[in-house]
């Protein structure tokens, strides 16, 4: 099928709006994305077409009740030409702000929401968007009521797994913000004997953070993040994979996906999902104190650690392959589209 995905946030080549649909379709469909929050104009990233609206997120000073309303109609706008040039079938939008636009223009779309809905799901409004799509899928951190939950996995066989004789290094690979903890893996990092550590990836906090590296003499760096295609080789120069985020019920982290599967020891809080589906396969920490404690226990029982990495291999391959939920969206576009 041809898919038109549309979001408002994602950052093409290194956001999970990016990886996890595309990852999804494999070689099964033609696709291309439209991007509200996305430099203006046609742009080609990793052979995918994909249209970019311009909207600014900093106020008008003399108009700013008029600026989400203007920026809206621009995606709206944009959405019904791309749907036109490109021949699409649907559009899958990835949240309210996209699945509003396609709504408004009359286009037939499903939802997919990549991240939990941005309003309150009780609301007439929010239930009309549901009712009038095609279909509507859900990720793992997002519970809506009604709504199917498909797994945000990734294409694993594109990971190498690698086994080293020691560990030295540890990375962070994150969305740089508050919710993300990185400040307590710098912590960490810093509190253990021998452990050097890098964080990678993009955020709000990410200029804080990378003050807060240097002045630990690049003993923990704050590296520019990487495209999706490129994180299989940047993962085989570490040995450890660490996964902080605050205090919630049940929070899946992708990366310990990424990490299992390249052969690093993952060290994850209790309330990640590998730590509660798999918690033998990890090392658990809630604090920075003992997250240095498990970096020198890893340090100094390294090939130890072998076989618990080739089971945390094997099991997420089995439970995380991209399979299942591919599995999954074959038979709802069935259901949906069966000419």
């Amino acid at each position: 099928m041809r898919i038109l995905v549309a979001s408002t946030y994602t950052i093409p080549a290194y956001s999970g709006g990016w990886t996890t649909p595309l990852d999804l379709f494999g070689d099964e469909h033609r696709v291309m994305y439209v991007v509200r929050n996305f430099e203006r104009g046609t742009h080609t990233i990793e052979g995918v077409k994909c249209v970019g609206t311009g909207s600014s997120m900093s106020p008008w000073p003399r108009a700013e009740r008029f600026r989400s309303a203007y920026f809206q109609n621009q995606f709206e706008k944009t959405l019904t030409k791309q749907f036109s040039l490109f021949n699409a079938d649907f559009v899958l939008c990835l949240d309210p702000n996209a699945g509003y636009a396609a709504a408004n223009a009359g286009l037939p779309y499903a939802m997919r929401f990549h991240s939990p809905a941005e309003e309150d799901v009780t609301t007439e409004k929010f239930k009309k968007l549901l009712d009038d799509s095609v279909f509507c899928i859900s990720g793992p951190t997002t519970f809506i009521p009604g709504v199917e939950v498909i797994p945000h996995n990734q294409d694993l066989s594109r990971f190498n797994y690698r086994e080293n004789n020691s560990a030295q290094k540890a990375i962070l690979l994150t969305s740089i913000n508050r919710f993300r903890e990185p400040d307590l893996f710098i912590e960490g990092v810093m509190l253990s004997k021998k452990i050097s550590g890098d964080i990678v990836g993009t955020g709000i906090d990410r200029k804080r953070i990378a003050s807060l590296c240097r002045a630990t003499g690049n003993r923990v760096r704050c590296l520019p993040p990487v495209p999706r295609l490129k994180v299989p080789a940047l993962l085989n120069n570490y040995q450890i994979g660490v996964a902080t985020v605050k205090k919630v019920p049940v929070h899946y982290q992708m990366k310990v996906n990424g990490y299992m599967a390249s052969g690093l020891f993952t060290l994850s809080k209790p309330w990640t999902h590998i730590a509660i589906e798999a918690p033998e396969l990890v090392r658990t920490f809630t604090t920075a104190r003992e997250l240095a404690d498990q970096l020198d226990f890893l340090n100094e029982n390294w090939l130890e650690t072998l076989e618990t990495r080739r089971q945390a291999r094997d099991w997420i391959n089995k439970h995380y392959s991209v399979e299942i939920p591919r599995k999954r969206f074959r038979e709802i576009l069935n259901e949906k589209f069966s000419s």
